[in-house]
């Protein structure tokens, strides 16, 4: 068994990694580093006027609002997400993560892999 807080997981500021993110940190929680060998589990922080970089990859996402609110595009689809909503996204689809709102959006999301965060090796 593994446990932690999340006050002790290591941060990073994902716009000096990924080119389109702006005012994005994430925190890996749980990922193979730590025995998780199916997926990651992270935890997304996105300040005001912040997004995700626009993008598709082959695994999937589930995510799930905890606080502010997002514009969330997924495909030809765009909503507005607010805190307690859960969105799946499928493989392949192009998707972004924008703050429409006035306090930093947070959210969890799973991505399946086996491998170690690349910032994390």
């Amino acid at each position: 068994m593994y446990v932690t807080s999340v006050e002790d997981v290591q941060e990073f500021v994902l716009d000096d990694y990924y080119p389109g993110a702006r005012f994005v940190k994430i925190k890996y929680l749980l990922h193979a580093g730590i025995g998780a060998k199916r997926m990651q589990y992270r935890l997304f922080t996105i300040c005001v006027g912040g997004y995700t970089a626009k993008e598709k990859h082959e695994h999937e996402h589930e995510i799930f609002i905890l606080r502010g609110k997002a514009l969330v595009t997924g495909g030809k689809e765009e909503a507005v997400c607010d805190p307690e909503d859960v969105i799946f996204i499928p493989s392949n689809e192009t998707h972004q993560i924008k703050n429409v709102g006035d306090e930093s959006v947070q959210f969890l999301c799973t991505k399946e892999t086996n491998e170690i965060p690349e910032l994390l090796r």
